[in-house]
């Protein structure tokens, strides 16, 4: 090849290095672009997702009709999944691999594309194991061979994956190079370089595409233009095509600057290139149709002369290694770039990040559709508990009312039956007290007129009268009397029953009056005779004595009547002055004494006048004869004082005195009485009403939680709105994003099928 060398110098070329080349509007940008931008829209998918979740906690623990269980639990995974997503996109990158049979150039080709002398290439078989090239942030360049992550000198390189080194790697080992990302505008654009041994020495080739291939963007296939694409070239893509849905494919006819040797046959030469690409490409992969790849798929280019133009070795001479015509094969290689470029930067945004984008919507829409089903299912609930309060509030005031109405019932009622009870225990008692004589002459108890036994006497007539009459009252009033009061009981049951739920309707059944409560008619005889005075002693009833007791005691009941009637007359005259009832008393004083004066002056005089008369008139005999029955009629009544006629007289004389004294209670026992009924009659409906309370309470609190959940649900509902315009917003963004990277319409350099 030497003869065939150019003499001249490559002036306006030699400038052209890796530093002075432009990347500002590198096709590269637009995944650069790509993977910024949707980062950031899953940063705020994440947040989106965080927030939702502490949303969807509170929502499922709180009430689990909006949300349940195994839906909330589904949808606390996507915070992983966001998070994976989000580790995934911080790793993605441009990747190519550049594949071909041995000796071909791939090591070359790559080196010319990152315009510096990284891989080792020579003749024969360099590349022993896969060679991956990507940037790192770093000053130096390292090494990474498996399984060791400890990083190796770059020098090491020509040792560790050549196959020239005595210490080879398997053909399946992928040994890694960090390069600095500031030496290398590729790298700096996250595109990473995989270079491959060659694939005519192993047959392995499944298991290389499955460990290597998978998630590559583009393949170069480099094919050296001194033969064809070869069997297992063929192979090797076909087995791509079978596993990767419409690979991006570029064809390198490599060496073309060994054509010089056959200027005669250049177009020939080149058309039957060109034919067996679109032959392959088009109609065995099917994968792009004939002007693609005429165009923008199939390029005749010389590496060793781009490497020799863009990273020359110090050592050998500027004008050494240029044959004739290079400047159109630095062209072409040139064009080769910048549609790669275009094609491996679109492709990896759609291979890379559509997929995110889709995954991204599912999220999205799968909280978004559970915001609008808690917001439907909030207000459907809201509507629900509304209507609800609204019935206990309403129930809440008819239960007011009807307590309402019903104590000023049950008090009207119970102060009717305590009036009822009253004047029947004062009529009974009245009717008791007239017949209290009859009722004392049953008391059977021997009689002594003894001083010492008069006591004792007394003391168990007292006790069997108090216990006649309550028992006489008892037997007469009982009947009527729990009648009334279980009229009542029954009355107060039946209302409190009609407000109550049929829970408390049992237990209000199961309310019962007390069963040993008895109206008490305690007279008290003892104390209330207490002053009675017995008057036993024998007495003549014509005695003078006997006609006196009789005749003041007739003026003392005409001055009671006379009393009486002044004081019904003068009933309205209490606010008289106190010395008015002085002169009243007074002047009866008086006329009690002149009566009596009066009376013993004409009883004198009346004696002594009959006297005188009788004794004119019929002499001794007479007077004698009255003598003796006046003497007789005393025998008798004296012989006749026995012990039953001084019992009759004691029986008589305290029949009178306990009347005059039961008198004066009837009022109070039968006030006594009536405020026993009342009494038990307020503590029955006191213990019945308090289940009016209860239910009462019960609302009130119903009232307080209906209210807690309809504010909860507003909560609730306000809460998934606002998520809901975040998921719309976030949607937007992948919509826009979906629209810029993964919608632009493919220009003609692009992949036909997409």
């Amino acid at each position: 090849m030497s003869g065939s060398i150019i003499r001249e110098k490559p002036v306006h070329l030699a400038p052209m290095r890796q530093n002075s080349v432009p990347n500002g509007n590198s096709p590269l940008k637009l995944f650069t672009q790509a993977k910024t931008t949707i980062t950031d829209i899953f940063k705020h998918i994440s947040t989106y997702v965080n927030d939702s979740n502490i949303f969807l906690a509170d929502v499922t623990k709180s009430d689990k009709k909006l949300l349940t269980v195994d839906k909330h639990d589904d949808l606390q995974q996507l915070k992983e999944k966001v998070t994976r997503i989000l580790t995934i996109i911080s790793r993605d990158h441009m990747k190519v691999v550049f594949f071909g049979r041995t000796s071909n150039g791939k090591s070359t080709v790559m080196n010319a594309m990152l315009r510096e002398r990284i891989l080792p290439a020579g003749m024969g078989h360099t590349t022993n194991c896969f060679l991956q090239i990507e940037g790192t942030d770093k000053l130096d360049a390292y090494v990474l061979v498996p399984p060791s992550d400890e990083p190796k000198s770059i020098v090491s390189l020509k040792d560790l994956g050549s196959a020239l080194s005595r210490e080879k790697l398997n053909s399946d080992s992928l040994v890694k190079i960090l390069y600095p990302k500031e030496k290398c505008r590729l790298l700096r654009d996250d595109v990473i370089l995989v270079d491959s041994p060659g694939i005519d020495v192993s047959a392995n080739l499944d298991q290389w595409i499955e460990d290597h291939c998978l998630d590559a963007d583009v393949f170069v296939l480099v094919v050296s233009a001194e033969a064809t694409i070869t069997v297992a070239e063929k192979k090797f893509l076909h087995n791509v095509a079978q596993r990767l849905s419409n690979p991006n494919i570029f064809i390198l006819m490599n060496r073309w600057d060994a054509i010089v040797n056959e200027e005669e046959n250049v177009d020939k030469v080149r058309q039957q290139h060109l034919e067996r690409g679109m032959e392959f490409l088009c109609d065995e992969l099917h994968l792009y149709d004939r002007k693609v790849v005429a165009d923008y798929r199939v390029f005749f280019v010389s590496a060793r002369e781009a490497v020799l133009h863009r990273a020359p070795d110090p050592s050998s001479s500027p004008r050494t290694g240029f044959a004739e015509g290079y400047k159109e094969r630095l062209t072409e290689f040139t064009k080769f770039e910048q549609e790669f470029e275009k094609c491996i930067s679109k492709a990896a945004v759609r291979t890379k990040f559509e997929q995110h984008t889709n995954r991204g919507k599912e999220i999205i829409n799968l909280l978004r559709d559970t915001m609008v089903n808690i917001t439907d299912k909030s207000h459907s609930l809201k509507q629900q508990t509304v209507q609800k309060r609204t019935e206990e509030s309403e129930k809440h005031d008819f239960i007011e009312k009807e307590l309402k109405s019903m104590m000023e019932t049950t008090k009207d009622r119970i102060r009717h039956v305590s009036e009822d009870v009253y004047k029947r225990v004062a009529q009974t008692l009245n009717d008791e007290i007239k017949r209290l004589y009859t009722l004392i002459e049953e008391f059977d108890r021997p009689f002594s007129s003894d001083p010492e036994q008069i006591p004792l006497y007394k003391r168990d007539l007292h006790k069997w009268v108090e216990e006649r009459l309550g028992s006489n009252l008892q037997s007469r009033l009982h009947s009527a009397l729990y009648s009334s009061l279980d009229s009542v009981h029954k009355d107060i049951k039946e209302r409190v029953k009609s407000v109550v739920n049929n829970e408390r309707k049992s237990m209000v059944d199961a309310i019962t009056p007390r069963s040993d409560f008895a109206v008490s008619y305690r007279l008290d005889c003892l104390n209330l005779c207490s002053d009675f005075k017995e008057d036993i002693k024998f007495k003549f009833s014509l005695g003078l004595t006997s006609i006196w007791q009789r005749f003041v005691q007739s003026q003392h009941q005409q001055s009671a009547l006379t009393m009486n009637k002044d004081n019904s007359l003068n009933v309205r005259n209490d606010s008289l002055m106190p010395t008015s009832n002085l002169l009243n008393s007074t002047n009866d004083l008086l006329t009690t004494a002149n009566s009596i004066t009066s009376l013993t002056s004409k009883s004198s005089l009346l004696l002594i006048g009959g006297c005188a008369l009788i004794w004119r008139g019929i002499g001794w005999k007479v007077l004698g004869v009255v003598g003796c029955l006046y003497g007789s009629l005393y025998a008798y009544e004296r012989l006749m004082w026995t012990k039953k006629a001084q019992e009759r007289k004691f029986k008589r004389q305290y029949a009178d005195y306990a009347s005059s004294r039961m008198k004066l209670i009837v009022d109070m026992t039968s006030g006594n009485a009536s405020a026993q009924v009342q009494q038990e009659l307020s503590m029955y409906f006191a213990q019945t009403v308090r289940y009016i309370d209860m239910e009462k309470d019960d609302i009130c609190d119903n009232l307080k939680q209906l209210k807690q959940e309809i504010d909860q649900l507003l909560l609730y509902n306000d809460r998934a709105k606002g998520l809901k315009k975040q998921a719309d917003w976030i949607d937007q963004q992948l919509s826009l994003f979906s629209k810029q990277y993964l919608s632009e319409p493919m220009t003609t350099s692009i992949n036909s099928n997409g």
